[in-house]
């Protein structure tokens, strides 16, 4: 009697197991969306690259210390994944080193007291076979811009297209 108790639980335990598993592999249902963590894969890593070399000139004369984040909640992405970028030779930090500093709230860079460019894989969501649809965006000191992209897959290289502009309030010189 008592083994059968005990398998009747373990099979109970065992079906609950298996159930929250399900459910965490589970998304928000929005079809397409990749996970947070593929944000970090070759369509991230276009976006960051279209980001950084359509950035306008923001503030010259300063060194610049990027940090690529992720997500509505702004988390960091990994060593790896800013590693894979290093032949443009810029220096990147994790957004886990960034503080706030008095007195006017700006985040810098806890090492060099300089505030960072962040650049933001907002959001991507497959669209197609080889299209997605993106939204990314850059801010540096209490300048930035945000807006929607199209990521086309091209055999091994990827076409980054602009969309329209979401938010911000940087206004390029005329």
């Amino acid at each position: 009697m008592r083994l059968c108790v005990l398998m009747l639980r373990n099979s109970g335990i065992r079906l609950l197991l298996l159930m929250v598993v399900l459910l965490t592999g589970c998304d928000s249902g929005e079809p397409g969306r990749l996970s947070l963590d593929d944000y970090e894969g070759a369509e991230g890593e276009a976006l960051v690259r279209h980001l950084i070399s359509q950035l306008p000139p923001l503030d010259p004369a300063v060194p610049k210390t990027y940090c690529v984040v992720k997500g509505a909640r702004l988390a960091s992405t990994s060593t790896k994944f800013v590693e894979r970028m290093g032949d443009l030779k810029l220096h990147f930090v994790s957004g886990e080193v960034l503080v706030m500093r008095d007195p006017d709230k700006m985040i810098v860079d806890s090492s060099t007291n300089l505030p960072p460019v962040t650049l933001q894989i907002s959001e991507i969501k497959r669209t197609g076979e080889h299209t997605h649809e993106a939204i990314g965006g850059w801010a540096y000191k209490k300048t930035f811009e945000r807006r929607k992209y199209t990521l086309q897959e091209d055999g091994k290289h990827w076409v980054v297209t602009p969309g329209e502009r979401i938010e911000g309030n940087y206004e390029p010189a005329r």
